[in-house]
């Protein structure tokens, strides 16, 4: 077959995905359904061969013959049930919630389906066929606590979310001479689950002569305002533009910590202006944006360079002897707007805490101010809370995560009539969640363990009936999504047998999320395929970093485009490229067993009766190219592609 068959492989095998669509994948035309001793007998005749014989690329299969526990379909979700089993605090407010209304809730997901689920979320990688069927085996009634136990904190856990939170605040290039150390940083605390509060205090506070030295600094550093011209004296302070640099990093923390796009603000007052999206910013004044920026009036960004690389800029000097938020006169650097919408009035500003009117205490340092009350206040908790939630569920709570409104936290009245943007889908549950994060001493691990271990979040994507849409946010089903960037490409490489080499730090890695920022992709080496990678993670919403991240969970033609056509897969797939496929067709074993260690390997689980048959016959003519079709399509299907 060549590139057309190919896409006719995948339709054909349209009914590997059928269940997350709520259906369910039939025998095919004139065979009786197999029984579980059919499909027992058949896997141990077609594994026998690789059991006896020991090469590396037969250990999946000595695997499977020895567990002896094999799965095989999607998700064979059973009936809808009336309650939500008990397990964490989510289902405490969830279930309460379900059993008052009367709505339904779905099956829980097949263990095969839950790993994968779990384990993608929790470290960005897809389960080794190892591990999906050690994982079946295990008969310990606690054994989906001890994986969620095993994933969190782990080096995988860490690079997945040090990834999330560099697309969040945005860190696009190295710093320095150094491979960025605030992406090294944030493992560190990952890994060690130091409290959120104490780590955003280090991102707003700080002082160093190179700010590379301190490795939080970099959050503000990112946000400074610096002219695209040689520096010629290191007293040339002219060259920033301090303030547009304040107030950026004013809305980046608005957005980040509290869940609030002040952006419109920061140009105009919001009244006559934003009453139909958010009724507290509409309340909101330009002044009060200027003393929000404030708490940083006394800080300054001065940018350092070094004679010996031709006066190539290389850090900021971070400290606070500047003298306060002026419009009207910023001098010695420069005053009028240039990055940002001018500033019209020739002001000075005092701090004064957007959320509260709170100004600092006697003596107290600004940007410590800043940070005692952010952290301290309830929106702090509530807006990490709904960010990591939308990250494991799907659905936020408040959609985008920068859009609550300070106003409307709380349900509407049954009957009455909301003309503005939805509310929180949850507040009740949200609010459970934001306090018990701040009684966990605002422990990550706690948060993502809380709900990865919910009932709510173990819950099959299927749905047997009609689904009503006003029941979202009672979360009954699992809400698939698609996968990031960084998540395709790692498990592409994991699915093919064939790894990335990643060119970095003087050291090859073979993981996207070892890198630190998507500019790195830049200084690829072996096959030269960095240009692919990153059009590819472009493609499934990977932001530049240079604006916030992009909010995505569609499909889209360019993914599917790609996915059939980038180098990436294709070259990964060819018997050429030494990984899985080469190692299969080269293995004295049948075809059978071909296909389901490609199943294993890419979907997580065996295929059915059906797949099996379609797959079988593909092989059946030309083996070398219906095994490389095959590990295309299964790549190339919706199952692969989607967490479910």
């Amino acid at each position: 077959m060549r590139g057309t068959g190919k896409v006719v492989l995948i339709v054909a095998l349209t009914g590997s995905v059928s269940a997350l669509a709520g259906g369910s994948v039939a025998p095919a035309a004139g065979q009786p359904a197999p029984t579980r001793a059919d499909e027992e007998r058949r896997a141990d005749r077609a594994h026998r061969a690789a059991a006896e014989s020991e090469t590396a690329a037969e250990k999946a299969a000595r695997a499977i013959a020895e567990a002896g526990r094999l799965p095989r379909s999607a998700d064979l979700a059973g009936a809808n049930r009336a309650t939500l089993p008990r397990r964490t605090l989510v289902d405490e407010v969830l279930g309460a919630q379900l059993e008052s209304m009367g709505i339904p809730v779905a099956a829980a997901a097949p263990d095969a389906v839950l790993l994968r689920r779990a384990t993608l979320d929790a470290t960005g990688l897809i389960p080794s066929p190892e591990a999906v069927l050690a994982y079946v085996a295990d008969d310990a009634p606690d054994k989906y606590e001890r994986l969620v136990d095993s994933l969190v904190g782990s080096e995988e856990f860490a690079e997945q979310w040090a990834w999330f939170f560099g697309d969040l605040f945005r860190l696009a290039h190295q710093v320095g001479p150094v491979r960025n150390p605030f992406q090294t940083w944030i493992k560190e605390w990952l890994t060690t689950d130091r409290p959120y509060d104490d780590v955003v205090r280090d991102l707003l506070t700080g002082v160093a002569k190179a700010h590379g030295s301190v490795p939080s600094l970099a959050f503000l550093a990112r946000s400074h305002q610096a002219k695209s011209r040689i520096v010629m004296s290191p007293d040339d302070y002219s060259i920033h533009n301090r303030l547009d640099a304040l107030d950026q990093f004013n809305v980046d923390t608005a957005r980040i910590f509290l869940g609030l796009n002040t952006s419109c603000i920061s140009c105009h007052d919001g009244a006559d202006h934003l009453e139909p999206l958010n009724q507290w910013l509409s309340e909101r004044t330009r002044a009060e944006f200027y003393r929000q920026s404030a708490f940083l009036g006394d800080t300054r960004l001065i940018t350092t360079w070094d004679d010996r690389s031709k006066n190539v800029v290389v850090d900021l000097v971070v400290d606070d002897l500047a003298k306060g938020y002026d419009t009207g006169d910023d001098a010695p650097f420069h005053t009028l707007s240039e990055g940002r919408f001018p500033r019209l009035e020739g002001l000075a500003y005092d701090p004064a805490f957007l959320l509260t009117g709170e100004t600092p205490q006697p003596g107290e340092n600004p940007r410590d101010a800043l940070a005692r009350m952010l952290t301290e206040h309830p929106q702090f908790a509530r807006a990490t809370v709904n960010l990591v939630w939308g990250k494991l569920m799907t659905v936020a709570f408040v959609e985008p995560y920068n859009g609550f409104d300070l106003s409307r936290l709380d349900r509407l009245p049954p009957g009455e009539e909301d003309p503005l943007p939805p509310r929180p889908i949850n507040p009740e549950l949200m609010e459970a969640l934001a306090e018990d994060f701040r009684a966990s001493d605002y422990s990550f691990w706690t948060l993502v363990g809380t709900i990865m271990k919910s009932e709510a979040y173990r819950l099959s994507p299927h749905w047997k009936g009609t689904w009503d849409d006003a029941w979202t946010g009672y979360y009954p089903r699992r809400f698939v999504r698609v996968m990031t960037g960084p998540e395709l490409v790692d498990s592409i490489a994991i699915a093919t047998g064939v790894p990335t080499e990643f060119a970095f730090g003087g050291a090859t890695v073979e993981r996207v999320k070892e890198l630190t920022t998507p500019s790195d992709l830049g200084g690829r080496r072996g096959r030269g395929e960095g240009a692919e990678v990153d059009a590819l993670m472009q493609s499934f919403f990977q932001s530049n970093r240079m604006t916030p991240a992009p909010v995505g969970n569609r499909g889209s033609i360019l993914q599917a485009l790609l996915m059939m056509q980038s180098g990436v897969v294709n070259r990964r797939v060819s018997g050429e490229s030494g990984g899985r496929v080469a190692d299969l067709l080269e293995a004295p074993t049948t075809n059978e067993h071909v296909v389901e260690e490609l199943f294993l390997a890419t979907l997580g689980r065996l295929p059915t009766a059906e797949e099996a048959q379609i797959s079988g016959a593909g092989l059946a003519g030309d083996r070398r190219r219906g095994t490389e079709n095959l590990q295309w399509a299964l790549l190339n299907s919706p199952e692969f592609l989607l967490n479910h």
